[in-house]
């Protein structure tokens, strides 16, 4: 096995300065050196490819930094902690939402679970064996805190900065992977084979389930059309790509080809991921907070606000675009299909909808209350003023037992009445709750 890399996509909470310390700001560095325009992964350059929209969101020093280890000995990690898996990192990056996204977030009354992504570029040591690599894949994306007594799970939050932590609702990674083989990639088990799977497909399935047993999965529903003769499964789990050529250096060509393949990974078919775990935690975010607020007392306010950040989510997360670049575009497209990110949206605006109805029903009940109880007050005192005002000793023990049925007939009306009555109650209880 030559290729044996790893990018894992997870959730994460981001807090203290930015960048942090021993942190670059922008997307890690990355090159491919092709023969006729050599390329390096910097914002301006996967703007040029794809569409200036995703500058602020996925690649501005603002909202991307990373941070790079450099390994002399492949196979050794280091000074890095050793991961339980045996998974070798080679960068790790830091993407948090955009200062909107996080203005908006902290506004909220709920706990968001997440406000950021990490990406962790590794590798699979080349001493494990290939029907190994399932195992070790398993492992690495399983952030469970059972397994393996949360030994995976801090081992990742040992992988990040001071401050940042691995979201405490983030159960698995979303994990790209990518083999290849020199000479091609060997077979993996009888029961595969028995399905009339080829290498390459036994390869993509148990990649792609490695995560869990195998249970079937269909490859036909989650394959990816890749170019230059890769073989490509899409859905939640992530991205498995395997090269159905041998990896070998073309005549003319300094690298490999599968050397490109391995860039267009790392940078924006993980970026896509990135684009795409943004959305989620946005969407989680706002359904949390409208459940909230369907729970407590009508606030138009917060109502209002949750409309505006669902409209300014809208056009920026959601309406990202990846331009010309397809691939990217098809990820994003296929997971936000298997996530029904189009749904939960939808059905988000419907809530808003019906809580606003709400708010403005329960803003007119108060309305007619409240003039009902300037009327129940006012008319009555009103009365007996008039009546003390024609006395002929309209003094101060006149004034008195004039008042006295007035007070009684008031506090009658209020009782009667439903809504005086709970309009009172209301205001006393909100007072109550202010000391």
């Amino acid at each position: 096995m030559l290729r044996r890399e790893v990018v894992l996509v997870l959730g994460v909470r981001v807090s203290g300065n930015w960048p942090p310390e021993g942190y670059r700001s922008g997307p890690v560095s990355l090159y491919w050196p092709r023969r006729a325009d050599p390329v390096r992964s910097t914002a301006e350059s996967r703007i040029k490819y794809t569409h200036e929209s995703l500058g602020p969101l996925l690649w501005d020093s603002s909202v991307r930094c990373y941070r790079e280890f450099p390994q002399e000995n492949p196979e050794s990690p280091g000074p890095l902690p050793p991961s339980p898996s045996g998974l070798v990192l080679d960068a790790v990056e830091l993407i948090r939402l955009d200062a909107h996204a996080r203005s908006s977030l902290s506004e909220m009354r709920c706990d968001a679970a997440a406000d950021g992504v990490a990406v962790f570029h590794g590798r699979m040591p080349a001493r494990v064996a290939p029907t190994d690599m399932i195992e070790l894949l398993r492992n690495c994306a399983d952030l469970d805190p059972r397994h393996g007594g949360g030994a995976y799970r801090a081992w990742a939050n040992r992988m990040l900065p001071p401050g940042c932590e691995v979201a405490r609702d983030q159960r698995e990674a979303v994990y790209l992977c990518l083999i290849t083989s020199r000479t091609g990639l060997p077979p993996l088990d009888e029961r595969s084979a028995g399905r009339g799977l080829d290498p390459p497909d036994q390869w993509l399935l148990h990649l792609y389930e490695a995560s869990r047993k195998p249970a079937g999965t269909s490859l036909d529903a989650k394959r990816l059309p890749l170019v230059g003769g890769l073989s490509g499964v899409m859905g939640l789990r992530g991205l498995v790509v395997v090269g159905t050529e041998p990896d070998v250096v073309r005549p003319g060509y300094d690298v490999s080809y599968y050397a490109g393949s391995s860039y267009q990974q790392r940078t924006l078919y993980t970026d896509a991921f990135v684009l795409a775990r943004l959305q989620d935690l946005l969407i989680d975010a706002l359904d949390a907070e409208v459940e909230l607020a369907a729970r407590s007392t009508p606030d138009r306010r917060r109502i209002f606000r949750l409309e505006r950040d669902l409209l300014v989510f809208r056009r920026t997360y959601l309406g990202a675009s990846f331009g010309r670049s397809e691939k990217p575009k098809a990820i994003l497209r296929r997971w936000q299909t298997e996530a029904d990110t189009h749904a939960r949206v939808q059905n988000l605006r419907e809530d808003l909808t019906e809580l606003s109805r709400q708010v403005q029903t329960f803003e007119s009940e108060n309305t007619n209350a409240i003039l009902g109880l300037i009327a129940a007050i006012a008319l009555p005192l009103a009365t007996g003023l008039a009546i003390w005002a024609g006395l002929p000793d309209a003094g101060a023990t006149a004034l008195w037992w004039t008042l006295l049925p007035v007070v009684i007939t008031i506090l009658v009306l209020i009782l009667a009445v439903r809504g005086l009555r709970r309009l009172v109650l209301d205001a006393f209880g909100r007072r109550h709750r202010g000391r």
